[in-house]
């Protein structure tokens, strides 16, 4: 009995000293196949663009596919159900947003799955200005003209967002307590949609990221009335801050690369080390400037920490103006 003891201690003890080797093994060989990212949302929008634009340059680093899977619908829950369920080995990754983490736990706080302890974050890629639009044709030239008028006709304005729980719906409803207006919200399951919608002049205005409106606005299909923000943003410096006179009115977008918890942390290190040489290359982040894409660099932890900050913000936001999904 006492050899038997023994000889499980030895095999214990080779198991954790083989582990990170093969772990670290695994990393060194890293993609060795077809990875998977998965996108909350339709093609077409800013989420989309820019997972793209990151998967073609992770694709020629790797020299494997990078293959974008659109998952929309569900406020985001369908992508990050379907994240939260494949393997831990860096294959399926997914385009990490607030719509579907962080401010998915506040709205959604029964889902069979935690939206924030079921991912391992990467790394943070991009902010999107959010852009007040409205229909070119809409009465208003300035954010002041926009209120008097939405003042004037309560409950006859509709806005659209990218869907339910969106950064995008919840910049609209804190317009509205902001500025006391009421607007209808009529939601689309992302950017491409809503903004189809407002070209077609079936809703009247929306709060967007720039690389979904940025060329209808330079085209004057639509007029941008100003940034979702306390300071100008560098995109599009003419736009006035909206948030500077309100500061409950600030509302930034952002995406980033996460995968499921419990991937190896020297794959998600690997994952991240790539995505910055990505971003550290000035032709990268000024194509992506271009459209309203504003590129930003940072570590797993970093990541992780932002994360965890930017859902303490939403559940105080969400909770005091009341606002749900349903």
């Amino acid at each position: 009995m006492r050899k038997l003891s023994g000889l499980v201690a030895v095999f214990g003890l080779l198991l954790s000293v083989l582990q990170p080797a093969s772990a670290n093994d695994g990393a060194a060989s890293y993609p060795d196949k077809i990875v998977r990212l998965l996108v909350p949302f339709p093609a077409g929008g800013a989420v989309d663009v820019v997972a793209r634009a990151l998967a073609a340059r992770l694709s020629e680093q790797w020299k494997q596919p990078v293959v974008v899977d659109n998952k929309p619908g569900a406020s985001g829950a369908i992508a990050a159900a379907e994240l939260a369920r494949a393997p831990k080995d860096g294959y399926t990754l997914m385009a990490g947003v607030g719509t579907n983490t962080s401010i998915l736990k506040v709205l959604k706080p029964k889902l069979p799955f935690d939206p924030v302890e079921s991912i391992a974050p990467v790394s943070l890629v991009a902010t999107f200005p959010n852009v007040l639009v409205v229909r070119a044709d809409l009465p208003a030239a300035n954010f002041a003209e926009l209120v008097t008028l939405l003042k004037a006709n309560l409950g006859k304005y509709t806005f659209a967002s990218s869907g339910y729980g969106s950064p995008l719906h919840l910049a609209g409803e804190l317009f509205r307590i902001a500025t006391g207006t009421d607007i209808l919200h009529v939601p689309f399951t992302g950017s491409a949609p809503a903004v189809a919608a407002l070209l077609g002049g079936h809703v009247d205005m929306s709060f967007d990221t720039m690389p979904s409106i940025w060329s209808a606005v330079q085209a004057g299909k639509l007029r941008a009335l100003g940034v979702v923000s306390a300071e100008p943003t560098p995109a599009a410096p003419e736009l006035p801050a909206l948030s500077k006179g309100l500061p409950e009115f600030e509302v930034t977008s952002w995406e980033g690369i996460v995968a499921p918890a419990g991937t190896p942390d020297v794959i998600v290190a690997r994952i991240a080390d790539d995505i910055r040489k990505v971003s550290s290359d000035p032709a990268f982040v000024k194509s992506m400037l271009d459209i309203g894409a504003v590129i930003v660099t940072d570590t797993p932890a970093e990541f992780a920490a932002f994360i965890k900050r930017d859902h303490a913000k939403w559940q105080k936001v969400i909770g005091t103006a009341g606002i749900t999904v349903e």
